[in-house]
């Protein structure tokens, strides 16, 4: 499916590229523009740029590009059919005419929609069973935590039944297969092949994507405690544990509002956070710390606050996250409970001195690298120490500017040798540094004629209606690489609007058509100025650089309508090369 149809141009329409970003980062307005640290690399400073009249993103970092398709597909990992169906089901689009996939991208699409179906139901079902007699366990449960109602609601809390059929039933009466319903990771299957409730007497906490749809559960058992105190979701075709974090969803506003999140360990955890105001809290999800989400974080905010418990485990944790967002230009704090308390202890009045308490806490939080060297100098081994600094730094090798930074950093804090760790980082950093230097090197041809190529192509990519002045001027003839030519002979055919001619561009046409649109371009004032530049400059070109056989070539290929003025400008050409090899001879 193209670009350019009706389907993607109504899911456009009702769902905006600023807003659909703001899910995922923090927008704010410069000059015209929204602008923020870019998702899909690592920073620190604003490059990330939206032009909402256009519908289009540029990162003037990393040179990412595109519109709201490109967005979604880049964030979630999505080839654009599989970004179109996902963004067509939110804003209610249909795409029943659309021509069809290959059969098996289609058949994962259709179960993918058919898993989120499925978790919409259990949602459902699991809240509704927190009415019924039988959930008066999990209610005093509930109330003994001190979750208030808006709490309850807000994350949609529910309560699976302890029987080992009740959800199996209810999806069975929607039209699902306990097969599937197994494969969605909502059911689980016996020695013996029999299907049966994964989630049985647990209080439920949905796990929701940033769209807010269910993709996963995890549960806490209320009555057995011969059971597993909590269980989560397995990863399936719709969630993978270690991309997600538990109440982002429900915090993202209120961290883009504050420009800070919050991350701690546990369902209940977030609950109590944000029941006590501190609504930028979100959980880790019982797993261990992954690259993904702190690219998650990353995009979210540059500020985060580390809360984690104070036995060694907790400790552990905090040092391994740490380690994972410093480096990556994401300033920290670490606020450790103190061993064997709980956020309750300091949230509750009479247990640990309410929210005074807590915010105390906060404040005396030390940064995320001061944290990692009291940690370091008091746990670890020397040489332990070493390897531990020189891995971190390890992570810096494409940044030098924070590389200098945490070296002379690290070398102080733990008393080590800093030309040991810069001989470290060295050595790390000669491995992918080989790799960037024996990468096929991207041609940057600097002469005369590719600046005034691409002079041409940026100005009418930003102003198609001057392409018929530019056209009779001979713009045309003067370009010479395939790529400009290529790109002018589409827009001679479709058009050089972005409507008619981006459904025909090829990726890195639209990337280039989407960069001069997007990217650092000149004040509008000076349009005219440029369009009598270029047209001086191409009529300079025609008249000293094609020579004799050139100009009438061009005369002879010239589009009808040719300008006079540069037609003349061809036939001078061919007079003045004629008279100088009369007077050679």
């Amino acid at each position: 499916m193209k670009r350019g149809n009706s389907a993607t141009q109504a899911i456009k329409a009702r769902l905006s590229l600023a807003e659909l970003a703001r899910r995922y980062i923090e927008l704010r307005r410069v000059s015209g523009r929204w602008m923020a640290p870019c998702p899909f690399h690592q920073e620190t400073k604003p490059s990330f740029s939206i032009n909402e009249e256009e519908g289009f993103f540029y990162c003037f970092g990393c040179q990412a590009s595109g519109d709201l398709f490109d967005f979604y597909g880049r964030m979630h990992g999505l080839d654009f059919r599989e970004s179109l169906e996902a963004l067509a089901e939110e804003t209610g689009v249909s795409l029943e005419d659309a021509p069809k996939p290959n059969p098996g991208a289609q058949k994962a699409q259709s179960f993918k929609r058919r898993s989120l179906r499925m978790h919409e139901i259990a949602m459902a079902h699991f809240a509704a069973n927190l009415t019924l007699p039988e959930a008066e366990a999990c209610r005093a449960y509930i109330a003994k935590r001190g979750l208030s109602p808006e709490i309850v609601k807000s994350f949609e809390l529910g309560y699976s039944l302890p029987g080992w059929q009740d959800l199996a039933d209810a999806l069975r009466r929607a039209g699902f297969a306990h097969e599937e319903a197994a494969q969605a990771g909502l059911l689980s299957k016996n020695e013996a092949g029999r299907m049966y409730d994964r989630f049985r007497g647990r209080l439920i906490f949905p796990i929701k994507d940033l769209s807010g749809r269910a993709i996963a559960f995890g549960g806490r058992i209320i009555a057995d405690e011969d059971q597993a105190k909590y269980i989560n979701s397995s990863d399936s075709a719709i969630y993978k544990k270690g991309e997600h974090l538990y109440g982002l969803y429900q915090a993202r506003r209120s961290v883009s509002q504050k420009g800070r999140l919050m991350l701690t360990e546990g369902y209940m955890d977030v609950l109590t956070l944000h029941q006590f105001g501190y609504t930028h809290a979100c959980g880790v999800l019982g797993t261990a710390f992954t690259p993904e989400q702190v690219k998650r974080i990353s995009g979210f905010s540059a500020k985060v606050d580390l809360l984690f418990d104070g036995d060694k485990p907790g400790r552990k944790a905090a040092l391994r996250a740490c380690e994972m967002l410093r480096p990556r230009g994401v300033k920290c704090r670490v606020a450790i409970l103190p061993d064997g308390a709980d956020i309750d202890d300091f949230l509750r009045d009479g247990r640990g001195g309410g929210p005074a308490a807590f915010d105390a806490l906060l404040e005396a939080a030390p940064d995320g690298l001061d944290f990692c060297i009291q940690t370091l100098a008091r746990e670890f081994a020397p040489a332990e120490t070493l390897d531990w600094a020189k891995k971190f730094l390890s992570q810096l090798t494409l940044q030098p500017d924070l590389a200098g930074f945490f070296v002379g950093r690290l070398a102080r804090g733990l008393d080590i040798s800093e030309a040991d760790l810069r001989q470290g980082l060295a050595d790390t950093a000669r491995p992918r540094l080989s790799a960037l230097l024996s990468a096929p090197e991207i041609p940057t041809m600097l002469d005369a004629r590719t600046r005034r190529e691409n002079a041409t192509l940026d100005f009418v990519a930003r102003y198609p209606h001057h392409f018929k002045a530019l056209q009779e001027a001979g713009a045309g003839l003067i370009l010479v690489s395939p790529f400009a030519t290529a790109f002018w002979e589409k827009m001679q055919r479709f058009g050089a609007h972005g409507d008619d001619l981006l459904p025909h561009l090829d990726e890195r046409e639209r990337d280039f058509w989407i960069r001069s649109r997007t990217g650092e371009v000149p004040p509008k004032e000076t349009e005219n100025k440029e369009l009598l530049e270029i047209i001086e400059s191409v009529q300079k070109s025609i008249r000293h650089n094609l020579g004799s056989a050139g100009a009438a070539a061009a005369l002879r290929r010239s589009p009808a309508g040719l300008d006079p003025d540069t037609e003349q400008e061809l036939l001078r050409a061919v007079q003045e090369h004629s008279r100088e090899n009369n007077a050679e001879h």
